[in-house]
C-alpha cells in the first residue's frame, strides 16, 4: 500500500513543491524516485545512457541551425548564379566557405544521430522527425561528396538540409525516445527508410538543378550551364530511380513479414509506385525523345518532385493510411 500510495502520489508532491518554489524538497521527491526505481525496475537504463540523454538534450535544438542553412543556401545560391565566369576568386573563397560550414554540419548531425541512437537502443528512422534528420545527414554527405565536381551542390545541400531540419521541427522540437511500436522493430526498417530518403536527397538535388535551369533561363546565361546541369541530372536519376525501387521491394518484403500481405494499395504504397513510375518514364529519352530538351527534362524534374512531396507530407498529414506514423 506504501508503495502504491507513493507511485501514485511522488509527481505531485513534486508538482507542489516546485509550484510553491521548494527547490530542496522536490529534489528530495526526485531522488526518491529514483531510488524506488533502481530498486524495483526491471529495465532501468544505465547511468552512461542518463548522461548521454542529459547532452542530447543539451543540444537537440535545430531550428536555428535550419535557418542558418537556408538563409546561407540561398544567399549563395543568388550569387553562384549571378557571377560571370571570370570571377574564379570569388568562387573559389566562396567554395571553401560553404565546404567548412557542410562539414560543420556533417559533424553536429552525426553527432546528433548518434547520441539519440544510443539513447534509444535502436536506429533513430522510426518517425518523421528522424527520418527527416537523417535525410539532411544524407544531404549533407552527398554535397560533400559532389562538392569538387559539382560547383551548386553546396548551395543545393544547404538548402535541403535546411528545409528537411525545419520540417523536422513542424510537429515536435523532438519528439520523446521511446520504445518502438511491434511493427517498426524490424530490421528492414532501417534498411528501408535509409534507402528511401537516400533517393529523396538525389530526387531533390535534381529538382534544384531544375529550377537552377529556369533561373539562368530567365537571366539570360548561355546554354552550356543549362546542359551541364542536364546531365548532371540524368546521372543523378538513374541511381535514384534505382534506389526508389530497391526501397519499395524492401518495404513490400517488410509489409509481408509485419502485415502477412506484399502490398496492399495503402496510399503510401501507391503513391511511392506512382512517384518511381514518373520519375523512372524520365529515363527513357530514347523512346520519348522530347525528354532530351535540356528546358522540358528540367521543368518536368520540377513538376515530378510534387509526387515525393504528396508521397511524404500528403500521405502523412492528410490521406492517412497505414504508414502515417512514418
Amino acid at each position: 500500500p506504501e508503495e502504491a500510495l507513493f507511485v501514485r502520489k511522488s509527481m505531485a508532491l513534486v508538482a507542489a513543491s516546485v509550484l510553491k518554489g521548494d527547490e530542496s524538497s522536490a529534489c528530495e521527491v526526485v531522488r526518491g524516485i529514483a531510488a524506488y526505481q533502481r530498486e524495483s525496475a526491471e529495465n532501468m537504463p544505465s547511468r552512461s545512457r542518463l548522461n548521454v540523454e542529459r547532452l542530447y538534450n543539451n543540444i537537440g535544438y535545430n531550428r536555428p541551425l535550419a535557418m542558418f542553412c537556408l538563409t546561407l543556401g540561398i544567399l549563395s545560391f543568388l550569387v553562384l548564379c549571378t557571377l560571370r565566369h571570370g570571377e574564379s576568386r570569388v568562387r573559389r573563397v566562396l567554395h571553401w566557405v560553404l565546404y567548412v560550414v557542410m562539414v560543420l554540419l556533417l559533424l553536429y548531425l552525426t553527432l546528433h544521430i548518434a547520441l539519440r541512437g544510443y539513447v534509444s537502443g535502436h536506429i533513430p528512422l522510426a518517425n518523421g522527425y528522424e527520418t527527416m534528420q537523417f535525410m539532411s545527414w544524407c544531404s549533407v554527405v552527398l554535397t560533400l561528396v559532389m562538392a569538387r565536381r559539382f560547383r551548386l551542390a553546396l548551395p543545393f545541400g544547404l538548402l535541403i538540409a535546411g528545409f528537411t531540419l525545419l520540417v523536422a521541427m513542424l510537429g515536435e522540437a523532438s519528439p520523446r525516445i521511446t520504445q518502438l511500436m511491434p511493427v517498426l522493430q524490424s530490421p528492414l526498417l532501417s534498411i528501408h527508410v535509409m534507402v528511401i530518403m537516400l533517393s529523396y536527397t538525389l530526387l531533390a538535388f535534381i529538382m534544384l538543378n531544375g529550377v537552377t535551369a529556369v533561373v539562368l533561363r530567365l537571366l539570360r546565361r548561355d546554354h552550356e550551364e543549362i546542359e551541364y546541369l542536364y546531365v548532371v541530372s540524368r546521372v543523378m536519376l538513374y541511381p535514384a530511380v534505382m534506389l526508389l525501387a530497391i526501397g519499395i521491394f524492401i518495404g513490400a518484403v517488410w509489409a509481408n513479414v509485419s502485415w502477412g500481405r506484399y502490398w496492399g494499395w495503402d496510399p503510401k504504397e501507391v503513391w511511392a509506385l506512382v512517384t518511381m513510375l514518373i520519375y523512372a518514364a524520365m529515363i527513357h529519352t530514347t523512346s520519348l525523345e522530347k525528354l532530351r530538351r535540356p528546358m522540358l527534362f528540367h521543368v518536368l524534374a520540377i513538376v515530378a518532385f510534387l509526387a515525393v512531396l504528396v508521397t511524404y507530407f500528403g500521405v502523412n498529414f492528410v490521406l492517412g493510411g497505414m504508414h502515417s506514423y512514418a
